[in-house]
Order: C-alpha cells, then structure tokens, then sequence
C-alpha cells in the first residue's frame, strides 16, 4: 500500500469513529434528509450537522441533491472503501 493510499485509509478511518457521524449515516440509511431534520433528530446544531455532512460527503459516504433552497442528503449504497481496499463491500450501518 502507498503512502496516499495509507492516508486515505486513515481519514476514512478517522472519519467514521465519530459517533455523531454513525448516527447521521444510520438515519440516512433509512432515508433522505435535509440538516434541520438530521439536526432534530440527532440533537445537535445545524452548523455541527453540516460540519459532519460535509466530512462525509468528502468521502463519498453520502450523496447529496438540491431541492430549492434545501439541501437532501442520503446514504452511497455503493460506496466501496477507495484508499486500503480493507473493505471489499460496500459499507454497511
């Protein structure tokens, strides 16, 4: 494994031992949100929501589409580990 590839692994690894992060890709799982619902639900600010999101989606972890004014987020099902190859499935929540 290269050294890039050491570090992607890292960041994706960094990025999903958040638990904030794990509660936000469960409920976008099961579905598609926008931050003031994921907000509600997870019980943290917008601004920490989108901070997460953004974390995320920079993985390719979440696919996001506007509506509007409002943002909607959902879960890549077909998201495959592209840094260490450790996972050879999509991950699943």
């Amino acid at each position: 494994m290269s050294i890039v590839d050491e570090k992607r692994c890292y960041d994706c690894f960094g990025v999903l031992a958040d638990e904030t992060r794990i509660r936000i890709l469960s409920l976008l799982k099961n579905g598609e949100s926008n931050v003031t619902d994921l907000s509600n639900e997870v019980g943290v600010t917008q601004p920490t929501v989108s901070y997460h999101l953004k974390m995320l989606g920079d993985l390719g972890l979440i696919l996001k589409e506007r509506r509007g004014r409002e943002m909607y987020y959902i879960f890549n099902n077909d998201y495959p580990c592209k840094g260490c190859g450790v996972f050879s499935a999509p991950i699943r929540v």
